[in-house]
C-alpha cells in the first residue's frame, strides 16, 4: 500500500462517524492510534458538549497481518473491523451520550488474533 496506514485507516472508519466528527492520528511504538469525537447537538445559551473520545489502537502485529493478506481478507477484516466499532458505540443517535471533558476514552484494542476464527 502506498497510502500511509494511519490515513487509510481514517479515511475507512470516517464514514462511520457523524460528519462534525474530530479524528486525530497518531502512532505509539509502531502501534497506530486513531482518536474520535465530535461535538453533540446542545441548547441555546448551553456549552458545546462533545462526545466521549474513542481511542481505537491497530497494534504492529494486526497491521503486519493485514498487510499480509490478499484483497478478499483486507475487505473481510475491514467489515469485521467497522461491524466491531458499530456494535460496540451506539452510533445511531450520538447525541445521547454526551460526557464531560474529563472523563478518560473509551479504548477498543486490535490485536493480532481479533479477528482469527
Amino acid at each position: 500500500m502506498t497510502e500511509d496506514m494511519l490515513d487509510y485507516w481514517a479515511r475507512v472508519l470516517r464514514p462511520l462517524f457523524p460528519d462534525n466528527s474530530r479524528i486525530v492520528t497518531r502512532y505509539s511504538g509502531d502501534d497506530h492510534i486513531i482518536e474520535i469525537d465530535w461535538s453533540l447537538e446542545s441548547e441555546p445559551g448551553r456549552p458545546v458538549r462533545r462526545y466521549r473520545k474513542i481511542q481505537i489502537t491497530i497494534v504492529d502485529e494486526a497491521i503486519e497481518d493485514y498487510l499480509a493478506m490478499g484483497k478478499k481478507e483486507r475487505d473481510v477484516f475491514e467489515i469485521r473491523l467497522k461491524k466491531m466499532i458499530l456494535e460496540r458505540y451506539n452510533l445511531s443517535n450520538p447525541d445521547q451520550q454526551g460526557l464531560g471533558s474529563l472523563v478518560l476514552p473509551d479504548k477498543l484494542k486490535i490485536l493480532k488474533d481479533t479477528f482469527n476464527e
